[in-house]
């Protein structure tokens, strides 16, 4: 039988040396850490897969927003315009109303009030002409492109056969200057 030299066996000592300190330090702290590693991986996994089942809701919302602004069209397209604005306004009703052939005019802008999201300044206006006259008028008025709300109207008999004399509270709305 041939019996390894001294000189191989110390280096086979030192190869097991090696090979155990590999093994002891940075096998086992690497493992550490692939495990760590994979356990982060399947916690994201989880919630990815979590979270896509959230997103799916949301192309279901987009269509009902969707349908809810349709449904709106009406009132969410009217004009909410910055500072009063009060005479290009004026000039519309005026062209409104004699438009429609309606008679002494007095218009009475109030003091404008502020709420948190917009400012309300209410006017009180007076005219007479007939109701068929004044059914055109409210129909322009609903389709302005500010957004208007007629909050009183008193309609009394005038002085001559078809007339009426009416009186007509508004309010119209804006944001801050």
């Amino acid at each position: 039988m041939i019996r390894p030299s001294r000189d191989s066996l110390i280096v086979l000592g030192i190869l097991t040396v090696i090979v155990v300190t590999y093994m002891a330090v940075i096998y086992r702290g690497q493992s550490k850490t692939l495990d760590e590693v994979r356990g982060r991986i399947a916690r994201s996994e989880r919630l990815l897969k979590a979270n896509g089942r959230k997103a799916t809701r949301v192309p279901a919302m987009i269509r009902q927003v969707e349908r809810m602004k349709q449904r709106f069209n009406k009132d969410w397209d009217r004009r909410l315009p910055q500072g009063t604005e009060l005479a290009g306004f004026l000039r519309e009703i005026y062209a409104n109303l004699a438009q429609e052939r309606l008679f002494n005019q007095v218009m009475r802008p109030g003091d404008p009030t502020r709420g948190p999201l917009y400012n309300r300044l209410p006017i009180t206006m007076t005219f007479e002409g007939d109701f068929l006259a004044l059914a055109r008028f409210l129909r322009r008025v609903d389709k302005m492109a500010r957004l208007t709300r007629v909050e009183k109207l008193i309609i009394e008999p005038g002085s001559g056969g078809n007339e009426l004399s009416i009186e007509l509270g508004m309010n119209i709305y804006f944001t801050e200057y």
